[in-house]
């Protein structure tokens, strides 16, 4: 018998404890799922809002450090990189922040009413260029061109705002916003202490970084936040057709003075991405959660086997007594531990696939299952198993034959 058989037939033998072993081994590849997926959240995260611009290099502060800490820059700066023969166009873009109070609204659990103040994260461009600023199409900000279009016409009123479909459901449905803002009521929507007006949506998304999102202009986002209107935080540079990218970062590095930086798009997200995810406590956590998991697997699955092990040392001594020699028991040991790890795998991966799927519904997480992190699951599981079978193939080697007798 091959040892893969005689593997198959220990586990088939005892099916509660195998079925025991497999839960566990289950358990904890879903932590692993878990975590892995909440760190690839933040990475996605992290750079979800530069995927939905439109840009070819990016303008920011010499003091930029993250989209939670932006530093505003002369405009004039924006100028001057438009004076570089191979730039089309510079768009600028603003972010900011602001205190939300949104109307009473009927949620799941009936009515909610209003007056609690939210944190709410603002951008804004001029509206003329809302269709040049961002990704439209499929997966883009705006469906098309055409509702680019409208959106820019809704946020050139003063005060006007679109909100973020994707926001928290505390913030409100941009239905009811949109009824409100008409209203003369005594409950309508405020931000900063000030009345505002919801004129229609876009589409982002939330995350670690923000909860909820409004898009306006750049008058009206300095009106409620007190931004100088020659302060910019942003240049989203867009280049002419053929143009070199990195050859056209170099000239404007050259041009502009130091109080500015200019990065490609690959730069900018990686530089994002390492801050979240090697600076910022929640990055580093979740990188120690994988670790335990691993740790807390190899440590279960050792238990589990070693007590397999010590419940069949009779038969194991059995098979050497008939002449196998022990790496033969060491085939039968690691198969086993492998076997275990598919036998657990599989239901962790189905039940990770709609765990990902409530924390993207209910907590506004972009969680995902990705070939990426199924591969790496399933080689992080079976090195789990197998350590731990290589732990406890020392008491196979152990089984005496004289003990039979």
């Amino acid at each position: 018998m091959t040892p893969l058989l005689l593997a198959w037939s220990n586990l088939a033998h005892k099916r509660a404890r195998t079925a025991i072993a497999a839960g566990g081994v289950a358990f904890a590849v879903i932590l692993i799922f878990m975590e892995l997926g909440l760190l690839g959240g933040v990475g996605r995260t992290a750079t979800m809002l530069f995927d939905k611009l439109n840009f070819d290099l990016f303008i920011t502060s010499s003091e930029y450090m993250d989209l939670s800490r932006t530093e505003p820059f002369q405009r004039s700066r924006l100028a001057q990189a438009r004076s570089v023969s191979a730039v089309d166009e510079v768009v600028p873009l603003s972010f900011g922040g602001g205190g939300w109070r949104a109307p009473s609204r009927t949620g799941l659990f009936g009515p909610t009413p209003g007056g609690s103040v939210l944190s709410i994260t603002l951008i804004a461009v001029p509206p003329g260029q809302i269709e040049r600023a961002f990704v439209i199409g499929p997966g883009g900000v705006f469906p098309t061109v055409e509702d680019a279009r409208i959106a820019g016409i809704a946020i050139g009123h003063l005060d006007a705002f679109l909100l973020d479909r994707l926001s928290k459901p505390d913030f409100g449905s941009v239905e009811q916003l949109i009824v409100a803002s008409e209203s003369e009521t005594t409950d309508p929507v405020r931000l900063n202490n000030m009345r505002a007006t919801v004129a229609g949506s876009f589409e982002l998304g939330t995350g670690f970084s923000w909860n909820g999102m409004l898009l306006s202009s750049e008058e009206t986002l300095g009106r409620f936040t007190g931004r100088r209107a020659d302060a910019v935080d942003f240049g989203l540079v867009q280049l002419r057709e053929g143009a070199d990218i990195l050859a056209v970062q170099q000239e404007l590095r050259a041009t502009l003075p130091p109080d500015v930086k200019v990065y490609t798009r690959a730069e900018l997200n990686a530089d994002e991405r390492r801050y979240w995810l090697r600076l910022t406590s929640i990055g580093q956590f979740l990188v120690v959660a994988v670790i335990l998991a691993v740790v807390v697997g190899v440590i279960f699955v050792y238990q589990m086997m070693a007590a397999d092990i010590r419940n069949m040392m009779p038969e194991y001594a059995t098979v050497k007594a008939l002449g196998y020699r022990p790496p033969y028991l060491t085939g039968v040991v690691l198969w086993q531990a492998a076997l275990l790890a598919m036998l657990g795998y599989v239901p962790g991966f189905f039940a990770s696939i709609g765990l990902y799927a409530a924390a993207r519904a209910w907590g506004g997480i972009p969680t995902g299952m990705t070939i990426e992190i199924a591969v790496g699951v399933l080689v992080l599981t079976l090195g789990m198993c197998l350590a731990s079978g290589l732990l406890a193939v020392r008491k196979v080697h152990a089984a005496d034959p004289a003990d039979l007798f």
